[in-house]
């Protein structure tokens, strides 16, 4: 695999079982898996000889390789394949050589071969994703009547509930995880169609000999098997930077409210996390932020594999190359990323207290709205919206309080004593739907 991820000062930031996936041994197990189906359908259909097919699957084990042997022919050749397909002829020895890759292409094995290990990393996102979906559903029940402080462009907006906040995470993150099933599943065929897709070393029998591949690996069976074909493989890694756009969002959201002036949420803390090697005090979001950096990681992939669409003629190196690092490199981060969700969420810590005492920093301000609604049905909403503006700017301006200014302002005094300002500027009062929101979206 690639350094970041093999590194010990920044390996722990990725799935240790997305890595595994993808890992040398399974890489080549994969374009052996790919090689015995070949040869056991070419078998059933009379292409090669059955104890061919046998003695090819005898011999198709990773274990049965010499890695490094292996990447030193890689070298020297100059093909990522050849030097394999060599090793394996003399595994399995004369009579099973010649039989050997019948009919396909380096592109063919490699791309059924990755499709083999991103079925395996993908069934680990879904049950990563489906951690981070059940956590977030119970902390969006357990908080759905917890007032909390909406903001909008960084300022008090109106009253939410936490739970509100956290149902909508739930909601985006639920549609992104149907999104990835169906294009997994999109992704997930075979494309066995030789040097330019047509099955013509195949005797009239390419396309019976993919389907029977396909069956199986457990596969699908491409319809047209072109080699400049990605659209499947862009889709999911597309869908994959969706998820990682929400990922991000939420992670930037728990930074955001466990600053120290806000302290609202906190990352599960252990006697042990260190926040900074000189501010002792330091309690840092080290996982939200990883989630950050991570989601930045993958998202800069997703143009790159867009434009591994563009390939010219029947074949094009310069783009599947790209896609050969890209298509592993997605999948880890993807799965990196939903497991340090699920992680994060599960341990998140609500401080409620602290929301509390937010809700009341602007005095009764952030229920603007509930006073100038209540106005608007004798004043008009146009001048209930003129009154509260300007009891508001004198209030931020001249300080006093938000309750006088609005009760002292002339187009007020004479509805002033039906005017019900304390309970206006409850913030339990004015929530709306949102505690029903949230247990709705809690319950899908």
């Amino acid at each position: 695999m690639f350094p970041m991820f093999q590194s010990h000062f920044t390996r722990h930031w990725f799935s240790s079982q997305a890595l595994e996936q993808w890992a040398d041994t399974s890489t080549l197990q994969a374009w052996l898996d790919t090689e015995v189906a070949l040869a056991s359908a070419q078998a059933d259909l009379g292409l090669i000889p059955r104890s061919a097919a046998t003695r090819i699957e005898e011999m198709g084990k990773a274990e049965l390789f010499d890695l490094d042997h292996l990447s030193a022919g890689i070298a020297s050749t100059m093909h990522p394949l050849v030097p394999v397909l060599r090793e394996f002829e003399k595994l399995c020895g004369e009579d099973a050589a010649g039989f050997i890759h019948w009919g396909v292409t380096t592109q063919n094995i490699f791309e059924t071969g990755a499709v083999l290990q991103l079925r395996r990393s993908h069934e680990l996102l879904l049950t990563e994703l489906d951690r981070a979906l059940a956590a977030l559903a119970t902390l969006a029940q357990d908080n759905s009547e917890v007032l909390q402080a909406g903001r909008t462009h960084g300022q008090h907006a109106l009253p939410i509930t936490f739970g509100f906040k956290v149902a909508g995470w739930h909601a985006e993150l639920r549609r992104e995880r149907a999104l990835l099933a169906a294009a997994g599943q999109d992704a997930l065929v075979v494309r066995l169609g030789g040097a330019v897709g047509t099955f013509a070393a195949m005797g009239g029998k390419g396309r019976a000999v993919q389907d029977r591949v396909a069956d199986l690996l457990g596969l699908g069976s491409e319809e047209v098997p072109v080699r400049t074909a990605f659209d499947r493989f862009a889709h999911y890694i597309s869908i994959l930077g969706l998820m990682a756009g929400t990922a991000q969002k939420i992670a930037q959201e728990v930074v955001f409210l466990q600053r120290t002036e806000i302290g609202e949420v906190e990352e599960a803390f252990h006697m042990g996390k260190v926040g900074s090697s000189t501010m002792a005090q330091k309690r840092n979001p080290s996982r939200s932020q990883n989630i950050i950096g991570l989601c930045r990681l993958l998202r800069s992939r997703v143009p790159l594999a867009q434009e591994s669409m563009v390939r010219e003629n029947e074949g094009d190196a310069s783009a599947s190359n790209v896609a050969d690092v890209l298509v592993p490199e997605t999948s880890v981060l993807g799965c990196s990323i939903a497991g340090n969700l699920a992680q994060l969420v599960e341990g998140l810590v609500v401080y409620p207290a602290a929301m509390a005492r937010n809700l009341e920093l602007s005095g009764g301000m952030i229920l603007s709205e509930a006073v100038m609604m209540q106005l608007a049905d004798t004043l008009g909403r146009h001048h209930a919206h003129e009154v509260l503006y300007e009891a508001a700017m004198r209030t931020v301006e001249e300080g006093g309080s938000f309750s006088e200014a609005i009760l002292q302002h002339e187009k007020v005094a004479a509805a002033s004593e039906t005017l019900d300002l304390d309970r206006l500027l409850a913030p339990a009062y004015y929530v709306g739907e949102a505690a029903a929101c949230a247990d709705e979206e809690s319950a899908r």
